[in-house]
Formats: C-alpha cells, structure tokens, sequence
C-alpha cells in the first residue's frame, strides 16, 4: 500500500513539475515573441535596412553562435537518452560537452558584443543597436539560467538513473532545448533576414 502512494506521490510531482516548466517556457516565449515582434515592426517601418546608414552585423558568429547552440542542444538530447539507459560514462560525457558548448556559446556572445561595438553600433545608438543588443542580452541570461540548471544534473552523474531525477532532467532539457530555438529563430529574423 505505502508503495502504491510513494509511486502517486512521485507522478503527481512530475505532473506538477512538468505543467510548471510548460508554464514557465510559454512566458519565456511571450517575452521572445514580443521583442521580436517589435524588432520586425521597426524593421519592417524602415525603408533602408540597417536605418540610418548603420553597418550590418555580420553573419559569422551569429552562424557559429547557432551553431554551437544547436550541437549543444543535441548533446543534451545524448545526455537524456543516456540517463534513461543508465549509462554513466556517456552521461558524464555528453553532460560536459553540453555544459562545455553552453559556456563557448557565451564566450561567442560576448565577442559578437564586442564586435557590434568596433563597428559603431552601441546600445544608446539607436532602436537598431538597442534592439539587437536587448534581445541578445536577454538570451544571454536565460542561457546563464540554464547553464546553472545543469548543475543541478551534477547529482545524477554519480548515481545515475534515479526515479525521483527524472523530473530534473527533463525540465532542465526542456529549457535549454527551448534556448536552441529560441536562438534559431532570432538568427534567422534578427542576422539572416
């Protein structure tokens, strides 16, 4: 009997835990969805594009950006199917090619910053740069949150498949496969287009 309860117990976690996290990446996107929204109406306003005779950002590292992002997300996606077979040695592999991916994907944003900077373009320049710079600034925090989010994966890495970390690794896949593309979509509206 008390092992049917422990077992409704640890569902009804998941459940609540997963509608959370639903609940939490629909806000996130809400965020997204409006500064992207205001990005291509300011866009699409202007008759040259970039306005006011401003450089355009080139598409390097915000291709390797995407990149990294995108190898990062598959990483993790290794990482779960290896914590559902129990697997430690390829858990504690692609858990720190993730975590490895996820801190070069930063360092690529800063120099991307870096970059905007050495072709004139500041955030007090304009709704151009402030723009590019916002949104990617707030990328970049979220990823800082799931970059902490994998730290609270450590655990599993010695004990390995456990009933009551499911929960955790797929919330925390869940984010940052979100962050996967969120950034593809921003790469393709804010750089590509």
């Amino acid at each position: 009997m008390n092992n049917a309860i422990e077992v409704n117990n640890i569902e009804g976690r998941k459940a609540v835990s997963s509608i959370g996290m639903t609940v939490l990446l629909v806000s996130f996107a809400m965020l997204f969805a409006t500064l992207l929204l205001g990005y291509v109406v300011f866009r699409l306003t202007n008759d040259v594009w970039p306005p006011m005779g401003l450089k355009r950002i080139p598409l390097t590292l915000p291709t390797i950006s995407t990149f990294i992002i995108g190898v990062s997300s598959l990483f993790f996606y290794n990482f779960e199917k290896a914590f559902n077979r129990n697997n430690l040695k390829m858990m504690r592999l692609q858990f720190g090619l993730t975590l490895l991916m996820g801190v070069c994907f930063m360092l690529v944003q800063f120099e991307l910053w870096s970059s905007m900077k050495e072709l004139g373009l500041y955030v007090s320049g304009g709704a151009y740069p402030s723009l590019f710079f916002s949104l990617t600034w707030i990328h970049a925090a979220h990823i800082v949150m799931a970059l902490i989010s994998l730290f609270f994966l450590v655990p599993t890495l010695s004990t390995g498949f456990r009933e009551d970390r499911i929960t955790w690794v797929m919330n925390v896949g869940k984010f940052w496969h979100f962050l996967g593309l969120i950034w593809l979509v921003m790469y393709i509206v804010m750089f590509v287009y």
